[in-house]
């Protein structure tokens, strides 16, 4: 097993990758035959957040991953005050926030229903191809699966490492696309971009088998995760 250090990173710091195998295909939650029916472009959202206290307004991405759920990146909106979804077909609806991991850098918003089935997902394999669907900056592009790795990074807004299962793709995107879904030929979410390399042809997701296990812990949360303006973070339970 080989270690790689990985430089600077847009949206990310450090990171150490070990190589990794294959994980079995999974799903975000039991679906039927309608979730296939749904695209990944009709999942792709894009958030423009308001900064709480000192913090600047950002602009991001997420994937509607079920009936009123959006799941995106945590470092996206841990600084945010108010959140607003723009959705495929044109429509702005404001969203709050109710789940935050730090060391995952995953977050689960909720907005008004839109009955979507949940989304299905998969593992995937180095030469494995497909598509980033809706990066804010980006919209969609190509990509290839370069690894399958164990990614260490440091916890959003902290200095403790952590690690958790992703991907190396060779992709090209950029500051924004962060919390975009990856997805595999078949249509099925394999993971949620969260970094890209400085030259901007490497691009990290978080793997949809991490991300289903923190969605299936939180789809149920309704409270609101609120920001407190003097520190200018959301004040997680």
């Amino acid at each position: 097993m080989r270690e790689v250090r990985i430089g600077s990173l847009v949206a990310a710091t450090m990171l150490a990758m070990l190589a990794y195998g294959c994980t079995t295909s999974g799903v975000i939650d039991v679906v039927d035959s309608s979730a296939l029916r749904v695209s990944p472009s009709e999942r792709a959202v894009t958030i423009d957040t308001t900064g709480c206290g000192f913090a600047a307004d950002r602009m991001g991405s997420g994937v509607a991953v079920g009936d009123g759920l959006v799941l995106t990146v945590a470092h996206l909106v841990v600084r945010s005050d108010r959140l607003v979804v723009n959705e495929p077909a044109g429509g702005r609806v404001d969203a709050v926030v109710v789940a935050v991991d730090l060391e995952l850098d995953l977050a689960v918003l909720r907005l008004p229903t839109n009955g979507l089935p949940a989304v299905e997902s998969a593992s995937s394999g180095a030469g494995a191809s497909g598509l980033i669907v809706g990066g804010a900056a980006s919209g969609t592009v190509p990509f290839q699966v370069n690894d399958v790795v164990r990614i260490s990074i440091e916890e959003i807004l902290g200095s403790e490492r952590h690690s958790r299962l992703g991907y190396k793709l060779d992709a090209i995107t950029t500051t924004g696309d962060s919390g975009a879904g990856a997805y595999d030929e078949d249509n099925r979410l394999i993971g949620i971009v969260f970094a890209t390399s400085d030259e901007g042809e490497t691009t990290w997701i978080t793997s949809s088998a991490v991300a289903e296990e923190f969605l299936a812990a939180h789809k149920d949360a309704r409270i609101p995760i609120v920001c407190d303006p003097a520190t200018s973070r959301l004040a997680i339970p």
